[in-house]
């Protein structure tokens, strides 16, 4: 209801009137429509799609290498010589058991082996002297295959000796525990004084001078592992690229993840890799002419609807404009999608922002300190 004066309404009319001229709309012209603002845009390099196609994948290191050590007989732990994270060259005494026991056993055995040979000895002499008495009738048969049996025998029972002897020698051994190659110690589990036995792991061992890495190559990518002519291996956390090498392709798909297992092998001389870091694994493949024809590879956010097909907006770097180019699509891979049209190598389109852009708009392509400092 308009306001009341003493009582009764104001004409409407006027009232109306006054309000549009508050409003501005007693003749006020309208402001002229500015110019499009020059938008911020992120865009990617075109590749050349029968060169090399890249492809990266997330990882984290393993030891090339890993043992668990155990020691082979049982007994009580006397000393250990190696602690966690030490590097033990090959050779390295890790544990020692209490060996008196065994060291007796080699001596007892010692003195049987002995006796054992002197015993072969005077069999063997017999029988030489049966074999000359048997030929000339002094002794019979029967005395001479007695004489061979008995020489047998000795024979026999010095082996057995010997055997057992090299047994207890190596059983001896056996109560060191030593490093079979250069590693690291990744676990140790035993102390002094412990007692253990044959099954238990008292040390596991880390070769670091070689480090892997296992990723699930997809069958786009798989398809051409003859082709592989490159992988590169970066750590973050070390900010340093390595060369990497494929040591084995599995050709049976995994069920979960429906990808191919790839091993790569790093060499790590300075051994500043350690197992568990998180590295990007870079593959590139020279693909065979003609197998994608003229199509790119670009995200799937560079690609926009309109008018019933498909555009992408190339980037005009001289006057920093962006101009819409109708394409057609190719196979979706899984870092991206292919397309093809009116583009070269070496032009950029626009990954991010696609929606907001007009034909002739000119824009600011985004740095990297630009999107490091939106993120703060």
């Amino acid at each position: 209801m308009p306001p009341l004066v003493r009582g009764r309404p104001w004409p409407l009319v006027p009232f109306l009137f006054l309000s549009a001229c508050l409003l501005g709309a007693c003749g006020t012209p309208p402001e002229p429509e500015s110019e499009p603002r020059v938008r911020p845009v992120m865009a990617v390099e075109l590749e050349s799609p029968t060169g090399l196609a890249a492809r990266s994948f997330s990882a984290r290191a393993e030891a090339a290498e890993r043992t668990g050590l155990a020691f082979r007989v049982s007994g009580q732990v006397v000393s250990v010589r190696a602690d966690l994270g030490d590097y033990v060259p090959a050779g390295t005494v890790l544990a020692r058991l209490d060996d008196r026991d065994f060291r007796l056993k080699v001596r007892e055995l010692e003195g049987q082996l002995t006796a054992a040979e002197g015993q072969l000895a005077e069999a063997q002499a017999n029988f030489e002297r049966g074999r000359t008495l048997v030929a000339d009738g002094t002794i019979s048969r029967a005395d001479f295959d007695r004489l061979q049996a008995g020489f047998l025998q000795a024979r026999g029972q010095r082996d057995a000796a010997a055997e057992g002897l090299a047994t207890a020698r190596a059983a001896l051994e056996d109560t060191v525990l030593r490093a079979p190659f250069n590693a690291h110690v990744a676990v140790r589990a035993v102390e002094p004084f412990e007692q253990v036995n044959p099954q238990r792991v008292v040390f596991v061992l880390d070769r670091l001078d070689v480090i892997e890495l296992r990723v699930g190559m997809p069958e786009t990518l798989v398809v051409h592992r003859e082709r592989l002519t490159e992988v590169d291996v970066h750590f973050a956390a070390l900010d340093r690229n390595y060369p990497g090498r494929v040591r084995a392709i599995g050709v049976d798909v995994d069920e979960d993840t429906q990808t191919y297992p790839v091993r790569i092998a790093v060499t790590n001389p300075d051994r500043m890799i350690l197992p568990g870091m998180t590295a990007r694994v870079d593959f590139r493949a020279a693909l065979p002419e003609g197998r994608i024809a003229d199509y790119f590879l670009v995200p799937l956010t560079a690609v926009m609807e309109y008018q019933e097909g498909h555009h992408v907006w190339r980037l005009d770097e001289t006057d920093e404009r962006v101009h819409r180019v109708s394409v057609s699509l190719g196979p979706l891979e899984r870092d991206g999608l292919r397309i093809k049209g009116d583009l070269r190598p070496g032009q950029r389109v626009v990954v991010a922002g696609v929606q907001h852009l007009e034909e002739g708009q000119q824009v600011r392509l985004l740095t990297e300190d630009d999107i490091r400092g939106a993120r703060r």
